[in-house]
C-alpha cells in the first residue's frame, strides 16, 4: 500500500498534507505531519441519525519499556488491535527527559527497525513510529536529534520538569518551574516565558500535536491553541488525567484548533482506553468534527 496522508473533515471533503482546504468558516493550512502512513485513514465524521455514537480509530500516545512503559511495542500492537484499532503511535519519551526517556539516538533507531518489523507481521494495523519530545531550552529547542525528525511518522510535544537542559539559561528557567510548581506559585514572567518556548517549538518543528497543554507547566493556553490552529497542530485531549485537562481544553476551544484523543498508555492494558477523554469531550461539549480521531460506530461502544 501506498503513504496515503489525507484527512476526512466534516462536510465528506479531505485535506492533502500541507494543502489549504475550508475548515468550518476558514481557510487552514493544515500541516498533520505524516500521521497517514500506512493507515488507511484516521477519521470520518458524519453525524449519525440518533446521535453521535463516540469510537475512537486510532491511539497515537502509547510508550514502551524504551521508555517509562512497561510492555514492548509489539504488547502495544497485540492490544491495539484487541481494543479494534486502525492505528497505534509508539510514542515514548525524549531522550532529554531525566532517568526515563529513550536512551539515546541509538534506542531510537532500534525502535524504528523494530517497528518496520512490525509492519509486515501485523499489515492489518498502522504502527506509527514517534517520540513524546521534551523543550529543553526558551528557543523552543527539543530533544529530539534534528537528523531523526524526517525519520519520524509522528512528533508529540509535551512540558516534563525533569528534563535535562540543554544551556545554563535553561537550567535556571527549568528550575524556576520545577520550584514554583512545588509551591503552586504561578509567577506571570514565569508564564510568559513557557507560554514563548512552546510557540517557538510549535512553529519550528513539524509537531503533530502537543500533550496535556497546560498541565506540568503554566502555559497562556489560549496563545498555544491559537499558534496550534495556525500551524495545523493538534491539542492532546489525555485519557490519563481526566478532569485535570478540563481548564485548559475550555480556553483552547474558541481558538478553532482541532484535538487528538490518546491513551497515554505506560502499559498494554491501557491502550485504546479513552474513557476519561469521552467524559471530557460530553462534559466540555466538545464538537465531534475537531476530534480528528473520532468517529461514529454502529457497533457497541468503546469502553466508556
Amino acid at each position: 500500500m501506498g503513504v496515503k496522508t489525507y484527512l476526512f473533515l466534516p462536510d465528506g471533503g479531505w485535506c492533502r498534507r500541507q494543502c489549504k482546504q475550508k475548515i468550518g468558516e476558514g481557510i487552514l493550512p493544515f500541516t498533520f505531519s505524516r500521521l497517514q502512513k500506512n493507515a488507511c485513514h484516521v477519521a470520518h465524521y458524519k453525524q449519525a441519525r440518533g446521535g453521535w455514537r463516540l469510537r475512537i480509530t486510532a491511539d497515537y500516545h502509547t510508550h514502551t519499556v524504551y521508555s517509562h512503559g512497561k510492555g514492548s511495542i509489539e504488547d502495544n500492537v497485540k492490544a491495539a488491535l484487541k481494543r479494534g484499532l486502525k492505528a497505534v503511535g509508539i510514542c515514548d519519551h525524549g531522550p532529554g527527559h531525566l532517568f526515563i526517556g529513550v536512551r539515546g539516538e541509538g534506542a531510537l533507531r532500534r525502535m524504528q527497525e523494530e517497528i518496520r518489523a512490525l509492519r509486515y507481521k501485523y499489515p492489518q494495523i498502522g504502527i506509527l513510529f514517534g517520540v513524546e519530545a521534551n523543550i529543553v531550552d526558551l528557543d523552543g529547542k527539543i530533544d529530539v536529534p534534528e537528523n531523526l525528525l524526517p525519520a519520524l511518522d509522528i512528533l508529540l510535544l509535551g512540558y516534563h520538569k525533569l528534563v535535562r537542559p540543554a544551556s545554563v539559561r535553561a537550567f535556571f528557567w527549568l528550575a524556576a518551574n520545577l520550584f514554583c510548581g512545588w509551591l503552586k506559585f504561578h509567577p506571570a514572567w514565569l508564564r510568559r516565558l513557557n507560554t514563548a518556548a512552546i510557540c517557538t517549538a510549535v512553529r519550528r518543528y513539524p509537531v503533530t500535536a502537543v500533550t496535556h497543554p497546560g498541565l506540568q507547566v503554566d502555559i497562556d493556553t489560549g496563545k498555544l491553541a491559537a499558534v496550534c490552529r495556525e500551524r495545523g497542530t493538534l491539542l492532546e485531549i489525555n485519557s490519563s488525567y481526566g478532569e485535570k485537562l478540563d481548564e485548559y481544553v475550555r480556553t483552547a476551544l474558541p481558538h478553532g484548533v482541532f484535538f487528538l484523543c490518546s491513551s497515554d498508555a505506560h502499559t498494554p492494558e491501557r491502550v485504546g482506553d479513552f474513557a476519561a477523554s469521552f467524559a471530557l469531550v460530553r462534559r466540555l461539549q466538545v464538537p465531534r468534527g475537531r476530534i480528528v480521531n473520532l468517529q461514529e460506530d454502529d457497533r457497541e461502544k468503546q469502553q466508556e
